[in-house]
């Protein structure tokens, strides 16, 4: 094996497979992936399998857990990311849904020109390929991402789901076919990466074919413990497996390494905030002190309700296929919640059961992720700061509010019963703020934006303000969280990154 590479790319996950696949198209670019977790072959049957309860994976080597806590009881919860060959596409609930125009709008407008709707559209399509609306002006037709929506209103769905739909008709939500729209609104049949019952991640759309070119070296369970550098270039990384370290050299270094192992790499080297690096011994490289900050997440707030005594053909099994774009206040521009019915489930004891979770999508405020010590294999700390700024307690609220009105709305209250969980008389802002979840969309945490942005850490190319041949090129780099599930949004990351790259040729 060579110790040189034209490009290294570090993180196999959903944006690291785009990148190292479109590199290596070239046959004379040698490109080497590291990925910190396995890369198995056959990818398994447990990963595979798009019909079974995530259960399995949550219980798999395949996921890491970051221990976080809630601000208002110190209560903990859990952060998620996929360690496997493509990240969190080979472990996620395989929802496909693109950013929404206000996203390219807002990262745009914060210093980041080439990242307009206009100049994002053609990488989504160029992504895809959809089976549902392939004719469409905004859709793709021949990418390597299998995209299809579970019907188009056109097949008969449970009894259960269609008295959803009129309930939500009834209270102004209106229906539409494709939630992938510029500015989706309603309640529309969910688009997935699921193709005859298999799982089409990352790892599969974009590494089953180029994982065969000669020029594409791929190392699993390599994890990354710094870059090379040297007069603020990078050269190149260390590098762990089974015990010994290793280094590789590239004319080009990219980081995809996520949310929380992009800056985690980054301040190890010596490049972040001049404090925190003095606080644990590193030499400081290069100081940049947005390494860390602007963390946003999704947080996410579970309704249950019992089932009525109906029939149970009648009733939802399985994952609903509907999902509900809501607005918390009807006067905005686009959407701030997905709302998403859970199949009924039986409880020992108490019944059958429904529900629903609502998906903040925005965070007011800002988290952070510190360095836990200067041991790569410690996972960094994470202080999501989520559900604590009064306007996002008040919107989901709102939207729980929104989710108790639906159930009581016939024909939908033939079925749903009073709520259970929170119950009819409890105080919902305290049950949001001691139960939430996160929707394990973390992002922010090496800022995209201008040298002029004293918390940007990549300019609009990617590009690691102050240090040459190094990228970042994963949800790290998002200004801010955008209005949807982040892998599809991570994938074109991955798609740009590698543009930028090939174009500072």
């Amino acid at each position: 094996m060579s110790d040189h590479y034209d490009v290294i790319v570090a993180g196999g996950g959903s944006a690291g497979c785009a990148v190292s696949s479109r590199l290596s198209e070239d046959p004379h670019r040698k490109v080497l992936l590291l990925e910190a977790g396995p890369d198995p072959q056959p990818i398994p049957e447990s990963v595979m399998d798009a019909e079974q309860s995530n259960q399995l994976l949550l219980q798999s080597p395949y996921i890491m857990m970051y221990p976080t806590r809630r601000a208002f009881d110190d209560s903990e919860f859990y952060s998620l990311a996929g360690r496997i060959t493509g990240g969190g596409s080979s472990v996620n609930m395989m929802a496909i849904p693109r950013p929404i125009k206000a996203d390219m709008d807002a990262w745009s407008s914060q210093g980041n020109p080439e990242w307009t709707w206009d100049k994002v559209l053609p990488v989504l399509r160029r992504m895809e390929s959809d089976q549902d609306f392939p004719d469409s002006p905004i859709h793709g037709n021949s990418g390597p991402l299998y995209v299809k929506r579970k019907h188009l209103f056109d097949v008969p769905i449970s009894a259960q789901e269609q008295a959803m739909l009129e309930a939500l008709v009834k209270l102004g939500i209106p229906k539409f076919a494709d939630q992938n729209i510029p500015n989706p609104h309603g309640v529309a049949p969910r688009a997935s990466n699921i193709k005859n019952g298999r799982r089409q991640s990352a790892a599969v759309a974009y590494l089953e074919s180029a994982r065969r070119r000669p020029n594409l070296t791929i190392i699993d369970d390599a994890l990354v413990a710094s870059l090379i550098i040297d007069g603020l270039k990078a050269k190149g990384l260390r590098y762990r497996k089974a015990g010994q370290e290793h280094s590789v050299t590239a004319d080009k270094v990219v980081l995809c390494a996520g949310v929380y192992h992009s800056p985690q790499i980054l301040m190890l080297s010596g490049i972040g905030p001049r404090a925190e690096l003095e606080r644990l011994g590193i030499k400081v490289v290069h100081g940049l002190e947005g390494i860390g900050e602007n963390y946003q997440d999704h947080p996410m707030v579970t309704m249950t309700a019992k089932v009525k005594d109906v029939d149970a053909k009648l009733q939802m099994r399985g994952r609903s296929t509907l999902k509900i774009y809501y607005k918390s206040d009807s006067a905005r521009d686009y959407i701030d919640f997905h709302i998403i019915p859970r199949e009924v489930t039986e409880i020992k004891g108490i019944g059958n059961m429904t529900g629903f979770s609502c998906n903040l999508l925005e965070q007011t405020n800002r988290g952070r992720l510190k360095l836990a010590s200067a041991n790569p294999e410690e996972l960094p700390n994470v202080d999501p700061q989520v559900l604590e700024h009064p306007n996002d307690i008040r919107r989901m609220v709102s939207a729980m509010r929104f989710v108790e009105k639906l159930c009581n709305t016939e024909p939908f209250s033939q079925f749903c019963g009073e709520l259970f969980s929170p119950g009819p008389t409890e105080d919902f802002e305290k049950f949001a703020r001691t139960s939430y979840n996160s929707y394990y969309h973390g992002v922010g945490t090496c800022k995209m934006g201008p040298a002029s942005d004293p918390k940007a850490v990549v300019d609009q190319a990617l590009r690691v303000h102050g240090v040459q041949n190094l990228w970042v090129a994963d949800a790290s780099i998002m200004p801010t969280v955008a209005h949807a599930n982040t892998n599809l949004t991570c994938m074109m990351i991955g798609e740009r990154g590698a543009d930028f790259v090939k174009a500072a040729n």
